[in-house]
């Protein structure tokens, strides 16, 4: 299981922007989390800048394992699209997508130029953008009997553990939270809590357990 707890990722939509020879360079910055919303974006630019010449993206998705993507949107190849990524990069942030919009000014700014423009319209987004830290967690369904729920929720708590659904009966189940900081203290309590079946859902960043 992956080491990382947190991640970081832009908390709100900001903007940025870079002129170089005529040529404006406007970045859109936000926060994704799935390839539909970046396309969603995408389209969403095209149709409000109808006159610029290139509306060029990077993103990053997922936090284990990081999808990237970009495009140069007409543009030579590798002057547009990594220049972006390489800024999200630097910033460390995943789960977002940078569109950057560029409407000709008349003069070619050649691949350098272009190079330095994109990545100086992102890295101006997200040095607006206000970044938020997104904790880690591991989804655990834990199923005991009635006479020791009183127990496993005390031990639960201790570990630092959160319920976040539970159903009783003669078996009671919980489907618990548990922050990837506080997982050692989880695997202490499963070695003592034998008589409790712990079963692993998987990991999410979402706080409400979804």
């Amino acid at each position: 299981m992956s080491t990382i707890q947190t991640y970081q990722t832009i908390h709100s939509p900001s903007t940025g922007s870079y002129s170089e020879s005529g040529s404006k360079f406007l970045a859109f910055a936000q926060s994704v989390n799935s390839e539909q919303s970046v396309r969603q974006l995408r389209d969403l630019l095209h149709k409000e800048h109808h006159k610029a010449v290139h509306v060029v993206f990077a993103s990053r998705i997922g936090w284990d394992e990081i999808t990237e993507r970009s495009s140069d949107d007409g543009e030579p190849a590798g002057s547009a699209g990594k220049p972006v990524l390489n800024a999200m990069r630097s910033f460390e942030v995943t789960q977002s997508v940078i569109c950057v919009v560029r409407y000709f000014g008349g003069k070619k700014l050649g691949i350098p130029g272009l190079i330095h423009a994109y990545k100086a319209a992102a890295e101006d987004a997200l040095t607006h953008a206000s970044l938020i830290t997104i904790t880690l967690y591991e989804k655990y369904q834990a199923t005991c009997s009635m006479e020791d729920m009183q127990g496993l929720l005390h031990q639960l708590n201790k570990a630092g553990a959160r319920v976040v659904d539970s159903e009783f009966g003669e078996n009671s189940t919980f489907r618990i939270l548990i922050p990837r900081a506080k997982l050692e203290a989880f695997h202490a309590l499963q070695k003592d809590m034998w008589q409790t079946s712990f079963t692993h859902l998987g990991s999410t960043d979402d706080a409400r357990g979804i």
